[in-house]
């Protein structure tokens, strides 16, 4: 939540030639008269569309995206950075130092002591398996020798090993690292046995450092060599790192992401590693979850194309079925001037990517999966009607009807006609007498998806995405279950934000305060939680305090609402996650409302109040982003 002058900003600009900075990513860029042109960087184009102005600094795409704006707008967007992360990347590749108010300056020093944690954390786990003579590196040298990634390419990726038993303590301590930044960049834990010494997080594990686009190491994964359990395990969520908002991978791939818009998602760190090797430098992997729609969200900004690669076994069928329900209107060519292509690659039963890309019939067997992937809502009809025996006449009706729930969020888009044939094909070619027309009738019965979308007009679609009244409890329990799960992946990225968010505002007062200062309206759009934020509101109108048991008693569910949270006991940190979540809700309602807008006008294109409100959308959309806040 960093705000900058106006002074640094205005500084920052002028000393940013905008040629260069775009050059990186639109190297055919040529003169044509007072302007330069090239091919847009954001989307696949045979003429140049894309425009940049020297004099003002100021680019804008001609073609499909429509995408524009100045020198900070084009690295938020090459590098999925926020306005202040662009400002501050600027800055540093000028020379600039800018000043932040107080509170911002703290956060900020905090994050460069995590990150000078991790960053001497990789190095001392890089080191320690180049040059230990002990016999666990030994193991896991000979482990990499034999998976083809010499030293190299463990070089190149930051491999290291984690020996455990405090070593790492002891070199960051030497090193002059806090006991607490330690632990808060999750590479050291509190003793198991009550004192206050630590103790190594990660011990006796091949390790994979996870860095983020601009190849800070933010995070760690390992690998055990033996047969003990768990296999892998990644670093737990910190304040630099998210496993539902990065990618393992992703710095080494940024560039051939946009030389390719298309991007491969593998399921591990070696399949990243042997398919970059095989020369797929467009390939990244999630990180120990199915994947999600911020993922989808940060590589469709430079990808016209996900194609999602499953490893050959039941695992990898569960994570497409986890990942179809992100499947949205996105997809929809009405709602996006580029919408994403969602496919998917199942590989053959126990089979995976590095093992593939090991020998020259596994290469050719993967080049010719890539010829004929899948679109991820057909591979998840296909899923569904798997289960049932689809010889006999009621079960195929049974299975219609398990399927209609993938299609329930492209209800009144223009592709889901598409799907709706397809799924008719299907049944009819198992016995059945289905048309595209039964499909939809069908569709059209079952509940709507938990974000409307409007069919009328932009009157008709507001008030269409107003919030139910609150119907009772919600049983958050049951979706929390168990470690290492992925916490109630059935919701969407929008409702899994109001969640945390409320979570925040009731056991941290300071996020509390800043919510209700700067918000006229209540944010939150699920019944449940406006009915929590209105209670809360009334308590502090009348000078009562937030108590978590007198909430759950008024509103069952609370109590297992915040369970889920572990949040920072800090007031910056506190303010600072709410700020990054109010961006995040307040952008995704302005991107449903312009995709709405938009969908209005395919069927009324000369609508003067539509392109007016399309425009003003648009320019809010662009306010929201370019403000001082992350």
């Amino acid at each position: 939540m960093a705000r900058y002058s106006d002074e640094d900003i205005i500084r920052i600009r002028e000393a940013t030639n905008a040629l260069d900075l775009v050059r990186e990513y639109a190297p055919d860029l040529k003169p044509k008269g007072r302007d330069y042109w090239a091919c847009c960087p954001f989307h696949s184009e045979k003429s140049p569309s894309f425009k940049v102005d020297p004099h003002t600094g100021r680019w804008h795409c001609f073609g499909a995206c429509s995408e524009g704006g100045d020198v900070f707008s084009f690295v938020q967007k090459t590098q999925n950075l926020s306005f202040p992360e662009a400002v501050e990347f600027l800055a540093q590749r000028a020379g600039i130092e800018i000043a932040v108010d107080p509170q911002a300056k703290a956060a900020a020093a905090r994050r460069k002591r995590l990150l000078a944690v991790c960053a001497d954390t990789a190095d001392f786990y890089a080191t320690y398996l180049r040059r230990s003579p002990t016999e666990d590196a030994k193991v896991a040298r000979n482990y990499l020798t034999r998976r083809s990634m010499g030293s190299e390419v463990a070089a190149a990726w930051k491999l290291g090993f984690a020996p455990g038993g405090g070593a790492l303590i002891a070199h960051l301590r030497s090193k002059g690292h806090r006991d607490e930044d330690m632990i808060a960049a999750n590479v050291a834990s509190p003793s198991r046995y009550g004192n206050k010494d630590l103790r190594d997080f990660f011990f006796n594990r091949l390790i994979f450092p996870i860095s983020d686009v601009q190849g800070q190491v933010i995070a760690f994964g390992g690998r055990v060599l033996d047969n003990s359990e768990p296999k892998y395990i990644n670093s737990s969520a910190t304040s630099l790192f998210d496993k539902s908002r990065n990618l393992y991978g992703i710095d080494h791939a940024r560039a051939g992401i946009h030389a390719h818009k298309m991007v491969l998602v593998v399921e591990g760190y070696t399949d990243v590693i042997a398919l970059h090797q095989a020369g797929y430098n467009n390939s990244v992997a999630i990180l120990g979850t199915s994947l999600t729609s911020q993922h989808v969200k940060i590589l469709s900004r430079t990808a016209s194309r996900i194609i999602y690669i499953l490893d050959g076994d039941n695992s990898g069928k569960q994570a497409a079925a986890r990942a179809v329900q992100y499947v949205d209107s996105a997809l929809s060519p009405e709602y996006s001037a580029t919408p994403v292509n969602l496919d998917v690659i199942s590989l053959p039963e126990g089979a995976d990517p590095a093992d593939m890309m090991a020998h020259a019939e596994g290469k050719r067997q993967f080049e010719a999966l890539l010829e004929r992937t899948q679109p991820l809502v057909e591979f998840a009809i296909d899923l569904k009607l798997d289960d049932w025996d689809l010889a006999r006449p009621e079960a195929r009706m049974q299975a219609l009807h398990a399927a209609l729930p993938i299609l329930a969020p492209l209800k009144g888009t223009l592709i889901v006609g598409s799907y709706a044939n397809y799924l008719a094909d299907r049944l009819t070619r198992a016995g059945g007498n289905f048309t595209e027309e039964v499909v939809l009738e069908a569709l059209e019965k079952i509940k709507a998806p938990a974000t409307p979308r409007a069919q009328g007009s932009s009157q008709t679609s507001a008030a269409h995405q107003q919030a139910p009244a609150y119907e009772g409890p919600i049983d958050f329990e049951a979706a929390d279950e168990g470690a290492g799960v992925d916490v109630l992946p059935q919701l969407s990225q929008t409702e899994l934000d109001e969640r945390e968010l409320l979570a925040l505002m009731i056991v941290q007062p300071s996020a509390r305060e800043l919510i209700f200062e700067t918000q006229t309206d209540c944010p939150f759009t699920h019944p449940m939680y406006r009915a929590i934020y209105e209670q809360m509101e009334e308590s502090i109108a009348k000078g009562q305090p937030i108590e978590v048991a007198a909430l759950d008693e008024s509103i069952p569910g609370v109590a297992q609402l915040i369970a889920a949270y572990n949040f920072e006991d800090s007031d910056v940190a506190a303010r600072e996650l709410a700020g990054n979540l109010l961006y995040r809700l307040r952008e995704s309602a302005l991107e449903r409302k312009i995709r709405i807008i938009r969908s209005d006008l395919q069927r009324d294109e000369s609508n003067k109040t539509l392109v007016e409100a399309l425009t003003q959308a648009s320019r809010e959309l662009h306010g929201i982003r370019a403000r001082r806040f992350e």
